[in-house]
Protein backbone atom coordinates (compact mmCIF):
# COMPACT_ATOMS: atom_id res chain seq x y z
CA UNK A 1 0.00 0.00 0.00
CA UNK A 2 1.69 3.62 -1.40
CA UNK A 3 1.62 5.88 1.24
CA UNK A 4 1.78 9.55 -1.00
CA UNK A 5 2.33 13.20 0.50
CA UNK A 6 0.80 15.60 -1.86
CA UNK A 7 2.08 19.03 -1.38
CA UNK A 8 -0.86 22.24 -2.13
CA UNK A 9 -3.79 19.98 -1.85
CA UNK A 10 -5.86 22.50 -2.05
CA UNK A 11 -5.05 24.13 -4.92
CA UNK A 12 -6.50 23.28 -8.57
CA UNK A 13 -4.10 20.36 -9.43
CA UNK A 14 -3.73 19.34 -6.25
CA UNK A 15 -7.61 19.07 -5.90
CA UNK A 16 -7.31 16.60 -8.94
CA UNK A 17 -4.37 14.62 -7.66
CA UNK A 18 -6.01 14.16 -4.60
CA UNK A 19 -8.95 12.51 -5.92
CA UNK A 20 -6.97 10.96 -8.82
CA UNK A 21 -4.82 9.16 -6.16
CA UNK A 22 -8.41 8.36 -3.85
CA UNK A 23 -9.35 6.52 -7.09
CA UNK A 24 -6.23 4.72 -7.44
CA UNK A 25 -6.56 0.66 -7.45
CA UNK A 26 -3.87 0.38 -4.83
CA UNK A 27 -5.91 1.44 -1.55
CA UNK A 28 -3.29 3.98 -1.02
CA UNK A 29 -2.54 5.84 1.97
CA UNK A 30 -3.46 9.99 1.49
CA UNK A 31 -1.47 12.64 3.74
CA UNK A 32 -2.67 16.21 2.00
CA UNK A 33 -0.95 19.10 3.14
CA UNK A 34 -2.05 22.25 2.89
CA UNK A 35 -2.38 25.41 4.94
CA UNK A 36 -6.12 25.43 5.25
CA UNK A 37 -6.57 21.64 5.92
CA UNK A 38 -10.89 22.16 7.32
CA UNK A 39 -11.76 22.63 3.63
CA UNK A 40 -10.18 19.26 2.60
CA UNK A 41 -11.94 15.93 2.50
CA UNK A 42 -10.02 12.84 2.11
CA UNK A 43 -10.98 8.83 2.04
CA UNK A 44 -11.24 7.03 4.81
CA UNK A 45 -7.40 6.13 4.37
CA UNK A 46 -6.48 9.74 4.05
CA UNK A 47 -5.72 12.35 6.45
CA UNK A 48 -4.58 16.09 6.28
CA UNK A 49 -2.19 17.92 7.61
CA UNK A 50 -1.83 21.58 8.27
CA UNK A 51 1.22 23.36 7.69
CA UNK A 52 2.16 26.50 5.45
CA UNK A 53 4.47 25.37 3.55
CA UNK A 54 5.51 28.93 2.49
CA UNK A 55 7.12 29.95 6.09
CA UNK A 56 7.69 26.41 6.82
CA UNK A 57 11.54 25.92 7.24
CA UNK A 58 13.68 23.28 5.57
CA UNK A 59 13.68 21.77 9.56
CA UNK A 60 10.24 21.50 9.10
CA UNK A 61 10.44 19.56 5.85
CA UNK A 62 12.27 17.13 7.81
CA UNK A 63 10.47 16.86 10.15
CA UNK A 64 7.10 16.42 7.79
CA UNK A 65 8.92 14.02 6.07
CA UNK A 66 10.01 11.98 9.46
CA UNK A 67 6.51 12.31 10.83
CA UNK A 68 4.34 11.30 7.85
CA UNK A 69 7.08 8.47 5.90
CA UNK A 70 5.56 8.74 2.77
CA UNK A 71 6.34 6.51 -0.15
CA UNK A 72 6.03 8.96 -2.83
CA UNK A 73 5.61 12.89 -3.07
CA UNK A 74 3.74 15.01 -5.13
CA UNK A 75 4.32 18.68 -5.05
CA UNK A 76 1.18 20.87 -6.52
CA UNK A 77 1.99 24.10 -4.50
CA UNK A 78 2.59 27.48 -6.93
CA UNK A 79 1.03 30.62 -7.32
CA UNK A 80 0.26 32.57 -10.23
CA UNK A 81 0.03 35.67 -10.02
CA UNK A 82 0.90 38.03 -6.88
CA UNK A 83 3.90 40.00 -6.14
CA UNK A 84 7.57 39.21 -7.13
CA UNK A 85 8.24 38.18 -3.89
CA UNK A 86 5.24 35.57 -2.90
CA UNK A 87 6.02 34.25 -6.15
CA UNK A 88 9.37 32.95 -5.35
CA UNK A 89 8.70 32.02 -1.98
CA UNK A 90 5.45 30.34 -3.58
CA UNK A 91 7.06 28.48 -6.49
CA UNK A 92 10.89 28.26 -5.80
CA UNK A 93 11.66 28.61 -2.57
CA UNK A 94 9.23 26.00 -1.28
CA UNK A 95 10.56 23.87 -3.92
CA UNK A 96 14.16 24.85 -2.39
CA UNK A 97 13.46 23.47 1.36
CA UNK A 98 11.65 20.72 -0.15
CA UNK A 99 14.77 19.17 -2.24
CA UNK A 100 17.18 20.40 0.57
CA UNK A 101 15.27 18.23 3.08
CA UNK A 102 15.07 15.07 0.52
CA UNK A 103 18.46 15.64 -0.17
CA UNK A 104 18.97 14.27 3.62
CA UNK A 105 16.87 11.77 4.07
CA UNK A 106 15.88 8.35 1.97
CA UNK A 107 15.68 8.61 -1.55
CA UNK A 108 11.35 9.21 -1.54
CA UNK A 109 10.30 10.04 -5.40
CA UNK A 110 9.51 13.23 -6.06
CA UNK A 111 6.69 14.59 -9.03
CA UNK A 112 7.02 18.49 -8.74
CA UNK A 113 4.47 20.23 -11.13
CA UNK A 114 6.36 22.76 -13.23
CA UNK A 115 4.70 24.94 -16.08
CA UNK A 116 4.93 25.46 -19.86
CA UNK A 117 5.59 29.03 -18.80
CA UNK A 118 8.94 28.41 -18.12
CA UNK A 119 9.56 28.13 -21.81
CA UNK A 120 8.41 31.87 -22.56
CA UNK A 121 8.06 32.79 -26.25
CA UNK A 122 9.33 30.34 -28.68
CA UNK A 123 9.73 29.42 -32.86
CA UNK A 124 5.45 29.54 -33.86
CA UNK A 125 4.31 26.14 -35.37
CA UNK A 126 7.00 24.35 -33.98
CA UNK A 127 6.43 21.79 -30.94
CA UNK A 128 8.43 22.67 -28.01
CA UNK A 129 10.74 20.16 -26.51
CA UNK A 130 12.12 19.36 -23.33
CA UNK A 131 15.43 20.77 -24.46
CA UNK A 132 14.45 23.72 -25.73
CA UNK A 133 16.45 26.91 -24.20
CA UNK A 134 13.77 28.36 -21.90
CA UNK A 135 13.05 32.11 -21.96
CA UNK A 136 10.58 33.16 -19.39
CA UNK A 137 9.00 36.16 -20.06
CA UNK A 138 7.76 37.24 -16.54
CA UNK A 139 8.41 36.26 -12.80
CA UNK A 140 5.80 33.24 -12.91
CA UNK A 141 7.94 31.66 -15.70
CA UNK A 142 10.95 32.33 -14.12
CA UNK A 143 10.10 31.43 -10.42
CA UNK A 144 9.05 27.68 -12.17
CA UNK A 145 12.40 27.43 -13.98
CA UNK A 146 13.90 28.31 -10.89
CA UNK A 147 12.40 25.23 -9.34
CA UNK A 148 13.04 22.96 -11.93
CA UNK A 149 16.71 24.24 -12.16
CA UNK A 150 16.95 22.87 -8.16
CA UNK A 151 15.03 19.84 -9.03
CA UNK A 152 17.03 18.89 -12.14
CA UNK A 153 20.74 20.00 -10.40
CA UNK A 154 19.50 17.50 -7.42
CA UNK A 155 18.86 14.75 -9.74
CA UNK A 156 21.74 15.16 -12.15
CA UNK A 157 24.06 15.45 -8.12
CA UNK A 158 21.98 11.81 -7.41
CA UNK A 159 21.03 13.09 -4.54
CA UNK A 160 17.46 12.93 -4.59
CA UNK A 161 15.05 11.15 -7.07
CA UNK A 162 12.54 13.40 -9.26
CA UNK A 163 10.41 13.81 -12.29
CA UNK A 164 9.25 17.93 -13.24
CA UNK A 165 6.16 17.74 -15.32
CA UNK A 166 5.99 20.59 -16.99
CA UNK A 167 2.22 21.23 -17.45
CA UNK A 168 0.71 23.55 -20.29
CA UNK A 169 -2.80 24.69 -19.97
CA UNK A 170 -4.77 22.73 -17.46
CA UNK A 171 -8.61 23.75 -17.66
CA UNK A 172 -10.85 21.81 -15.20
CA UNK A 173 -12.91 22.03 -12.35
CA UNK A 174 -11.56 24.94 -10.28
CA UNK A 175 -9.58 26.47 -12.26
CA UNK A 176 -8.01 29.78 -11.03
CA UNK A 177 -10.01 32.66 -11.31
CA UNK A 178 -7.20 34.59 -12.74
CA UNK A 179 -6.88 31.97 -15.82
CA UNK A 180 -8.24 32.19 -18.99
CA UNK A 181 -11.09 29.56 -18.53
CA UNK A 182 -11.77 30.48 -14.86
CA UNK A 183 -12.34 34.28 -16.21
CA UNK A 184 -14.53 33.18 -19.37
CA UNK A 185 -16.62 31.14 -17.12
CA UNK A 186 -17.66 33.84 -14.63
CA UNK A 187 -18.34 36.13 -17.74
CA UNK A 188 -20.52 34.02 -19.03
CA UNK A 189 -21.90 33.21 -15.78
CA UNK A 190 -22.83 37.21 -15.35
CA UNK A 191 -24.27 37.11 -18.67
CA UNK A 192 -26.47 34.60 -18.18
CA UNK A 193 -27.67 36.12 -14.96
CA UNK A 194 -28.06 39.68 -16.54
CA UNK A 195 -29.53 38.14 -19.95
CA UNK A 196 -26.62 40.18 -21.19
CA UNK A 197 -25.81 39.50 -24.74
CA UNK A 198 -22.46 39.62 -25.23
CA UNK A 199 -19.17 39.54 -23.26
CA UNK A 200 -15.46 41.27 -23.29
CA UNK A 201 -12.31 39.47 -22.83
CA UNK A 202 -8.78 40.01 -23.21
CA UNK A 203 -7.08 39.24 -26.59
CA UNK A 204 -8.18 35.61 -27.91
CA UNK A 205 -5.57 35.26 -30.78
CA UNK A 206 -3.03 33.23 -28.75
CA UNK A 207 -2.58 29.64 -29.14
CA UNK A 208 -2.28 27.10 -25.97
CA UNK A 209 -1.89 23.41 -25.63
CA UNK A 210 -4.71 23.10 -23.47
CA UNK A 211 -5.36 19.98 -21.15
CA UNK A 212 -8.07 18.18 -18.99
CA UNK A 213 -6.66 19.20 -15.31
CA UNK A 214 -8.02 15.32 -14.63
CA UNK A 215 -5.14 14.23 -17.54
CA UNK A 216 -2.41 16.21 -15.38
CA UNK A 217 -3.44 14.37 -12.22
CA UNK A 218 -3.41 10.98 -14.31
CA UNK A 219 0.02 11.80 -15.43
CA UNK A 220 1.63 12.49 -11.83
CA UNK A 221 0.31 9.55 -10.71
CA UNK A 222 2.03 7.29 -13.76
CA UNK A 223 5.09 9.86 -13.69
CA UNK A 224 5.87 8.66 -9.88
CA UNK A 225 6.01 5.04 -10.50
CA UNK A 226 8.31 5.76 -13.28
CA UNK A 227 10.22 8.20 -11.54
CA UNK A 228 13.94 7.60 -12.88
CA UNK A 229 12.87 7.89 -16.42
CA UNK A 230 13.50 11.15 -17.51
CA UNK A 231 13.94 14.57 -15.19
CA UNK A 232 11.87 16.88 -17.08
CA UNK A 233 8.48 15.58 -19.15
CA UNK A 234 6.11 17.67 -21.00
CA UNK A 235 2.80 17.38 -20.00
CA UNK A 236 -0.03 19.01 -23.15
CA UNK A 237 -1.88 17.18 -25.69
CA UNK A 238 0.57 17.78 -28.59
CA UNK A 239 -2.37 20.24 -30.15
CA UNK A 240 -2.22 24.13 -30.49
CA UNK A 241 -5.62 25.52 -29.75
CA UNK A 242 -6.89 29.52 -30.03
CA UNK A 243 -7.71 30.66 -26.86
CA UNK A 244 -11.11 31.82 -28.59
CA UNK A 245 -11.53 28.13 -29.67
CA UNK A 246 -11.27 26.94 -26.28
CA UNK A 247 -13.81 30.12 -25.50
CA UNK A 248 -16.42 28.87 -27.57
CA UNK A 249 -16.15 25.25 -26.10
CA UNK A 250 -16.87 26.80 -22.82
CA UNK A 251 -19.83 28.87 -24.29
CA UNK A 252 -21.41 26.36 -26.22
CA UNK A 253 -21.31 23.68 -22.79
CA UNK A 254 -22.81 26.71 -20.62
CA UNK A 255 -25.79 27.18 -23.25
CA UNK A 256 -24.81 30.99 -23.74
CA UNK A 257 -25.08 31.90 -27.49
CA UNK A 258 -23.66 35.63 -27.52
CA UNK A 259 -21.27 37.48 -28.89
CA UNK A 260 -17.75 37.38 -27.16
CA UNK A 261 -15.54 40.61 -27.64
CA UNK A 262 -12.20 41.10 -27.62
CA UNK A 263 -10.72 44.44 -25.56
CA UNK A 264 -7.39 45.66 -26.40
CA UNK A 265 -5.99 45.24 -22.82
CA UNK A 266 -5.26 41.72 -21.35
CA UNK A 267 -2.35 39.93 -19.65
CA UNK A 268 0.72 41.23 -21.06
CA UNK A 269 2.42 37.23 -20.60
CA UNK A 270 0.21 36.07 -22.99
CA UNK A 271 0.59 38.83 -25.51
CA UNK A 272 4.27 38.10 -25.19
CA UNK A 273 3.81 34.18 -26.15
CA UNK A 274 2.03 33.94 -28.93
CA UNK A 275 1.99 30.34 -29.37
CA UNK A 276 2.57 27.47 -27.66
CA UNK A 277 2.24 23.62 -28.77
CA UNK A 278 3.84 20.71 -26.47
CA UNK A 279 6.34 18.20 -27.84
CA UNK A 280 4.82 14.73 -26.24
CA UNK A 281 7.43 12.51 -27.93
CA UNK A 282 9.15 11.92 -24.22
CA UNK A 283 5.71 11.67 -22.58
CA UNK A 284 4.77 8.63 -24.63
CA UNK A 285 7.99 7.10 -24.56
CA UNK A 286 8.36 7.04 -20.96
CA UNK A 287 5.01 7.16 -19.52
CA UNK A 288 3.77 5.09 -22.52
CA UNK A 289 1.22 7.38 -22.61
CA UNK A 290 -0.36 11.12 -23.42
CA UNK A 291 -3.27 13.48 -22.56
CA UNK A 292 -6.51 12.43 -24.73
CA UNK A 293 -9.31 13.75 -22.76
CA UNK A 294 -11.49 16.34 -25.48
CA UNK A 295 -11.31 20.15 -24.16
CA UNK A 296 -15.38 19.81 -24.81
CA UNK A 297 -15.52 17.61 -21.63
CA UNK A 298 -12.79 19.54 -19.96
CA UNK A 299 -14.66 22.61 -20.36
CA UNK A 300 -17.79 21.10 -19.52
CA UNK A 301 -16.19 19.59 -16.08
CA UNK A 302 -15.56 23.27 -15.39
CA UNK A 303 -19.07 24.99 -16.13
CA UNK A 304 -20.61 21.98 -14.09
CA UNK A 305 -18.90 22.44 -11.51
CA UNK A 306 -20.25 25.93 -11.05
CA UNK A 307 -16.84 27.71 -11.03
Amino acid sequence: MTTYLLLGANGFLGNQVREAIERSGDSPTLVAVSRHPSRLRTSANGRWQPMDLVRASAEDFVSLLADTKPDAIINCVGCTSGSPELLEAANATVVEKLVMALSVTEPIPLVHMGSAAEYGRQPEGIAIEESAVARPVGDYGRTKLEATDLVTDMVTRGAIRATVLRVFNPVGRSAPANSLAGTAAREINRALISRSSYITLGPLCSFRDFLASTDVATAALRAIHNIDAHPVLNVGRGVAMSCRSMVELLADAAGFEGDVFESVGGSRRSAAVPWQQADVTLLRRHLQWVPTTPIAEAVADLWQSGT
